[in-house]
């Protein structure tokens, strides 16, 4: 494809969407839709050329090299918007990444059951075990009458910090009418003030699973939500609903459960993690059964659609069956919205929610089978690696094209919040090539260097002299770019352009140029064909940059905006990245 064709894709709005098949059938962080990923190397190469995706997360890259033989009707209108012609045709892909679950991921999308026969299999896998499991989620309704829970609200249980007593969080906060949280709350005794200063109540607990005893905070049950014959209904917990779980707790649990330890690291936090040692901890006694006897269930079904029934079963785990799962509030609603659990931490609320697990799993089955139905059947090639990528199998200049988006620095810490899901498949992430900077791993910004150093220097070795990489980014920290600017450098890669992936738009804005206004950089890299230093073809500084990027009259969202155009800019050019994301904000505010 021609220089200026390759301008329009990267110059003209594109989306990062987070809807449809692909994106809602696991819950993984990604930057950029495969589809979108997809139009970008049907642009970058041709039919039967090879692909590759260094930090590979959940395959949008593979899963858009493979779309290239049938590309879906968004990508197809996204290139006649753009005027573009790409030759559609089967590509091959190779990916690597470390973690385990990313990678169970990426090889069930890149072979997809067939969607009928997954869908048979889900199903009985769902009815198998609400048939080992009849009563797990039974609960009456306000009247009395039989039903099955949807999910229920828990709550902390907190003392006054005058005289002792002991009530839920819910009750210090929760008010109706209209629907808010309070924060201020008064004991009966007269002491008042704000609810989150209330200590919480602990309490020592033998484990039964495991025979230790264990301190936790105390939850109680609050608030239960469940349907009936006549419908879905809501009423205040009751003391059988605390009766429940204790009883799903006291049963011994199927062999295959991993009563396993967290490794906890970046994301402890002493408060609300109190107790939390092992993943049995992180659910209610009556969630964890639930997913163990799927999990056990699962070898009854045939060899080749176990790997998809685990995927569809933790695609629902980590997002919606822990603790982590909370309630969020939105104006004018007269209860709460239940939402899962908040991406890129391991945060329990004081309101936790349980869902029912057997019900949630049933709904994502329908989401797999269409994604299947896009995937199935495809040609092109998709080689998955669990490994590190500073180390890669390939032939010396052997690839068409790279498309991948490092870690960002600091940002998150994939593999402590992976073995969620990975302790259920029994293998973590090896966190010795994670690049990351993680003061638990003893990385900082030079460790991290070194690592993205590893990787790039590989993939320069591995492309073809004109292919091209598109390397996604994004940080607020100066030390975080210059690390990855350094790493390039050293790996002998440069940038020729930058773009805008803008992820709270959904689009790419250019401006100026290859710059666009929002959300993170996009590099195009070249092989470099003599060394040179970023250092020294540098003509300007970034205070240059930023006083020349202004614009008058910007909003605060403008003005963040344009940090990314700076930085693109920066990384153009060579310039040497010196400040912050909130040096800049300043600076353009005091011009």
């Amino acid at each position: 494809m021609s220089a200026d064709d390759l301008e329009a894709l990267y110059a003209a709005p594109l989306p990062a969407n987070r809807s449809g098949a692909l994106y809602n059938a696991f819950s993984y962080p990604t930057k950029i839709s495969a589809e979108s990923v997809g139009l970008f190397i049907a642009c970058h190469t041709e039919p039967g050329d090879h692909v590759l995706d260094t930090f590979g997360g959940s395959g949008s890259t593979a899963i858009g090299a493979l779309l290239c033989e049938r590309p879906t009707d968004l990508m197809l209108t996204l290139a006649a918007e753009r005027g573009l012609q790409p030759k559609w045709g089967a590509r091959r892909a190779t990916v690597y990444e470390l973690s385990e679950i990313a990678t169970l991921l990426t090889r069930v999308m890149t072979a997809a059951p067939e969607p009928t026969a997954f869908t048979a299999a889900a199903r009985r896998l769902v009815a198998a075990a609400e048939h080992l499991e009849p009563s797990l989620y039974a609960s009456e309704g306000p009247d009395g009458e039989s039903g099955t829970v949807r999910q229920v609200i828990w709550s902390d249980v907190v003392a006054c910090p005058k005289c002792g007593e002991e009530t839920t969080y819910a009750d210090t906060r929760v008010r109706y009418n209209p629907l808010r949280f309070d924060t201020q709350h008064t004991c009966a005794c007269g002491h008042t003030g704000s609810p989150d200063d209330w200590p919480r109540v602990l309490e020592d607990v033998l484990d039964p699973w495991t025979g230790e005893t264990l301190t936790r905070r105390r939850r109680v049950p609050w608030k239960v939500y469940g349907t009936g014959p006549a419908g879905n209904w809501s009423r205040t917990a009751v003391p059988a609903d605390a009766d429940n779980e204790e009883e799903a707790r006291l049963r011994p649990l199927p062999e295959s459960a991993p009563l396993t330890a967290l490794h906890w690291g970046d994301l402890h936090r002493n408060g609300y993690h109190q107790g939390i040692a092992s993943l049995h901890h992180l659910y209610t006694a009556r969630n964890f059964r639930a997913l163990a006897v799927l999990w056990q269930l699962i070898d009854r079904e045939q060899e080749e659609l176990r790997e998809a029934l685990k995927l569809l079963v933790l695609s629902y785990n980590a997002a919606h069956s822990t603790l982590m799962t909370r309630v969020v509030l939105k104006k004018n609603s007269t209860d709460f919205i239940v939402t899962g659990a908040q991406s890129g931490v391991m945060y329990v609320s004081g309101l936790p929610v349980e869902k029912n697990v057997f019900s949630g799993v049933r709904r994502k089955i329908s989401t797999f089978a269409a994604a299947f139905e896009l995937l199935h059947g495809l040609n092109g090639e998709a080689t998955v690696v669990t490994g590190s990528s500073a180390d890669l199998h390939l032939e010396d200049d052997s690839i068409d094209y790279v498309f991948t988006d490092p870690p960002f620095g600091a940002y998150i810490p994939y593999s402590e919040i992976n073995q969620v899901n990975e302790l259920w498949l029994g293998q973590t992430t090896q966190t010795q090539d994670e690049a990351i900077i993680s003061p638990a791993q003893g990385k900082g910004v030079d460790e991290y260097r070194a690592l993205l150093t590893s990787v790039f220097s590989e993939v320069a070795r591995v492309m073809k002299p004109t292919a091209e990489a598109t390397l996604v980014f994004h940080s607020s920290q100066a030390s975080v770019w210059r690390a990855l600017a350094t790493s390039l450098d050293d790996a002998g890669l440069t940038v020729t352009a930058s773009s805008i992936l803008d992820k709270t738009q959904g689009s790419f804005k250019q401006v100026n140029g290859h710059l666009a206004v929002s959300g993170d950089p996009m590099l195009r890299l070249t092989k470099r064909s003599q060394p040179t230093s970023l250092s020294q073809v540098a003509t300007s500084t970034m205070t240059d940059l930023v006083a020349g990027s202004g614009r008058p009259g910007a909003t605060p969202r403008e003005r963040q905006r344009q940090f990314s155009e700076v930085i693109g800019r920066a990384m153009v050019d060579g310039v040497p990245i010196t400040m912050n994301a909130q040096a800049v904000y300043d600076f353009e505010a005091s011009e």
